[in-house]
């Protein structure tokens, strides 16, 4: 019987299912020898993969070829592997375990079993639980294909993450929202950019950008596109002070606009989902404020015409073209960034098709764009 059940386009995590999150890293455990330089051992990070096929405490009125299905909160992976060398005493530094639980940190809004949000593959996971939290960043859930985003193209990128981030959650407890001034809510009017302090929604856009770039973290996890419905924590997703920005915009895939997703789909996108497309963290409340309007501006600046029929991987090129340029302090691979958008846009239509290029924001010229991107620059460029 197959496994093949789908919820939202993905398939979901079962007992039965050869699904996997593969090498999440980095799972830090204290590993020997135990000295006097090193009295708990040596802390070392390990890739940690866990197994659908040790689903626990799943579904059990549904069933998916005879067998358990995951569910929210409710269901884990009873076990883990790659951390066994750290069997210290201590062992994993957070949770003092090793080959402890998998949990997912995602799942389907809208399809349940049981009551309860089913888990399907590419849903986020944290591993190497205990009672407290999770050692290791969250990983996509992978399941029958990898995932480009943990590795190939962006193998440089994912360990700049680790290094950049080791001071923040989920390694350790700082929020780097809050650390880098960006844990409040996204300024749209007048009156809101007023009460922050700022003169207009744009003087507000262009402090956040600046203070985003500025955290290396945050810098870091540009480059790490996330589904525009993520958790706005700075882990699962953005920060809530930013805009998960559309690099392929929404309208792209309409034949007369976005219409708030009502409107008529291209032929060869029918099941375009705008709230689970690849969306890059950026700062401004509009298309036209901040480092959100200058990627728009690139954009607008570099693309065929507004209207005009292309092809998705000439437009693929162009989004991660444009994340580059505008946000250089970040050092993202433009490969790693098209790797995600393929990835991400997967199951929502024909990647060989074409799309309808939709620039939106202001206008600018490319010397323009680069001179204002500098303004956004840290003094350290991430590579």
């Amino acid at each position: 019987m197959s496994n093949q059940v789908f919820a939202n386009m993905m398939e979901v995590s079962c007992k039965a299912a050869a699904g996997k999150s593969i090498c999440a890293f980095p799972d830090v455990c204290f590993t020997p020898p135990l000295t006097p330089a090193t009295p708990p051992g040596v802390p070392i990070p390990y890739p940690n993969t866990g197994m659908a096929s040790d689903c626990t405490d799943g579904s059990t009125t549904l069933q998916i070829s005879g067998k358990e299905v995951m569910l929210k909160n409710k269901s884990y992976f009873k076990t883990s592997t790659g951390d066994e060398a750290g069997s210290a005493p201590k062992k994993g530094v957070v949770t003092s375990k090793i080959k402890g639980k998998v949990y997912f940190t995602m799942w389907s809004m809208d399809v349940k079993a049981e009551g309860e949000n089913v888990v399907r593959h590419l849903d986020l996971t944290t591993h190497n639980h205990a009672s407290q939290g999770p050692n290791t960043t969250p990983w996509p859930h992978i399941d029958e294909m990898t995932m480009a985003a943990g590795g190939g193209n962006c193998k440089d990128d994912v360990a700049r993450e680790k290094t950049a981030c080791e001071e923040y959650a989920p390694y350790k407890d700082t929020d780097v929202c809050a650390d880098a001034g960006l844990s409040g809510n996204v300024v749209q009017s007048s009156s809101e950019a007023q009460a922050a302090g700022f003169a207009t929604p744009k003087a507000w856009a262009d402090d956040k950008s600046k203070k985003s770039a500025a955290n290396k973290c945050l810098a870091a996890r540009r480059c790490r596109l996330v589904p525009y419905n993520a958790k706005k924590d700075g882990v699962s997703g953005c920060c809530p002070a930013q805009t998960a920005d559309h690099l392929v915009p929404k309208a792209s895939f309409f034949v007369d606009g976005y219409k708030d997703g009502a409107g008529e789909k291209l032929a060869d996108w029918p099941h375009y989902d705008d709230s689970k497309a690849p969306c890059m963290c950026a700062e401004g409340g509009s298309n036209t404020a901040g480092s959100h309007g200058l990627r728009h501006s690139h954009h607008k600046a570099n693309g065929p015409g507004k209207g005009v029929y292309h092809p998705f991987e000439t437009e693929v090129t162009l989004a991660a073209a444009g994340a580059a340029e505008v946000f250089q302090g970040s050092g993202c691979s433009p490969s790693c960034i098209e790797d995600q958008l393929r990835q991400g846009h997967k199951g929502m239509g024909k990647q060989e098709g074409n799309v309808k290029h939709s620039p939106s924001g202001s206008t600018m010229s490319n010397e323009e764009i680069s001179s204002r991107a500098q303004a956004y620059k840290p003094e350290v460029v991430l590579r």
